[in-house]
């Protein structure tokens, strides 16, 4: 079925109304976990600015002495920024995918605006580890070829939603995906972009992040839903 992004956007607004209270919850904790790792890193970061332009300013000046100085200080200071990076990505970023699957939970049950019985810790744990293996692939897409990226990226858009509704695995929730974004690839590919505008347009205001989060969540569930329910892919 062919769906319309205002009726999506209207259906994901009605229902962020009302449940706008758990979706900013879960979406203020998935903020904190965000920037609680920047300003951990942030003096480090600055440290190694101030170094890497040091050392820009050595090349220009071709000063080898004072670049042989700075050198060292550069490759510690990397390695030392790299390894909070990389603990806090083993340690946060999995945490932050399973609290984005708890936030499309409750994004379904808003536009369905009625709470149903919860998945077990192991479910959603295993739709988290299949959230963040597919975010991968879709990076690297992204990464190496724009167009093919953002056409895995719409091609995939549901299949944390149907493993959640559906109780589906992987495979069979990455198939289903595949088919119902047939036909509807440009209307899920501006609500993709719109969702990315709206955060965009968030950033500046710090706090704005995490009401938008909640309501792009919802606006993905909305389109979800129209397709879900009218396609008759519930029944499979």
């Amino acid at each position: 079925m062919k769906i319309s992004v205002t009726r999506c956007y209207t259906l994901a607004w009605k229902s962020f109304s009302k449940w706008w209270i758990p979706l900013c919850l879960i979406s203020g904790i998935i903020f904190v976990f965000e920037i609680v790792p920047r300003i951990v890193v942030r003096a480090d970061v600055n440290e190694l600015k101030i170094t890497a332009r040091s050392s820009l300013t050595a090349i220009s000046e071709n000063d080898l002495a004072k670049l042989a100085e700075i050198s060292p200080k550069v490759r510690a200071q990397t390695t030392r920024l790299m390894g909070k990076i990389t603990r806090f990505g083993l340690y946060i970023f999995p945490f932050i995918a399973l609290l984005t699957i708890i936030l499309l939970m409750y994004a379904n049950w808003a536009v369905k605006n009625r709470q149903e019985t919860r998945r077990p810790l192991t479910t959603l744990i295993y739709i988290a580890l299949v959230h963040v293996m597919l975010a991968i692939g879709k990076l690297l897409a992204f990464f190496f070829f724009f167009f093919p990226g953002a056409y895995l990226y719409v091609k995939l858009f549901f299949v944390s939603l149907i493993m959640l509704e559906g109780g589906k695995g992987a495979g069979e929730a990455i198939k289903i995906s595949w088919q119902m974004t047939r036909g509807n690839f440009w209307e899920l590919f501006l609500i993709v972009v719109m969702n990315t505008g709206i955060q965009f347009l968030s950033l500046p205001t710090v706090i704005g992040t995490i009401p938008a989060t909640g309501f792009v969540n919802t606006a993905r569930a909305a389109a979800f839903r129209m397709i879900w329910e009218e396609g008759s892919y519930a029944g499979r």
